[in-house]
């Protein structure tokens, strides 16, 4: 240690030298700070500038809502369950939804943190994209049932079983005189082929 300090001593002669001058004139101080204060100046003016150009290179910017929790298949989706969140424009899909609809449901189970998009939700005033991995079906309900509203959950049966679970109400005419109703790949063959022969019966689903 003592070493280390014999070393340092020239060191702190020439502060202390500097420190005596400063302290014996009032110019001296003054073009100090100064010269300090410039140089402050000079370095956060350079650093703004790297922001900037750092945030133009991703060029206009877009507002988008994310989820704040989990939204289970045909729950609805108000502001509440939603934050705006800022994005660069080049990374928004053209799916995603800038403004929330009223009557907004999730068609898929959406997970904190995902963008609401035309792809994971509809609205009762717009016709609904079809998930991915499934298949949009139309189907003609046989007896009166309660009305379903886009984003329902709901089970296809036909000739006393279920040939299709889980389906997503995407859209219905008026009176329940028709429902397109989106099912998984595997199973819409069998769903369709029911719905042309009016055997395909709809059982709400939890």
């Amino acid at each position: 240690m003592k070493q280390l300090i014999d070393r340092l001593q020239p060191a702190f002669r020439v502060l202390n030298a500097a420190y005596r001058q400063l302290c014996s004139s009032r110019q001296k101080q003054i073009v100090t700070i100064s010269v300090l204060a410039t140089c402050a100046a000079l370095i956060y003016a350079r650093e703004v500038r790297d922001l900037q150009t750092k945030t133009q290179a991703f060029g206009n910017y877009t507002v988008v809502h994310v989820a704040t929790r989990e939204i289970a298949i045909g729950e609805p989706i108000t502001a509440s369950d939603t934050q705006t969140f800022t994005m660069p424009s080049q990374f928004v899909l053209p799916s995603t939804l800038l403004e929330l609809s009223e009557a907004l449901t999730a068609t898929t189970n959406i997970q904190q943190g995902d963008v609401i998009s035309k792809q994971n939700t509809s609205a009762s005033d717009q016709r609904v994209a079809v998930p991915a991995g499934m298949r949009a079906v139309s189907i003609v309900p046989r007896v009166a049932m309660p009305a379903l509203q886009p984003g329902s959950l709901v089970d296809i049966v036909a000739h006393g079983q279920i040939i299709a679970a889980s389906g997503i109400v995407l859209s219905t005419l008026d009176d329940n005189s028709g429902i397109v109703i989106a099912v998984s790949e595997s199973t819409a063959p069998a769903v369709a082929s029911a719905a042309a022969t009016g055997e395909a019966a709809i059982v709400l689903a939890n």
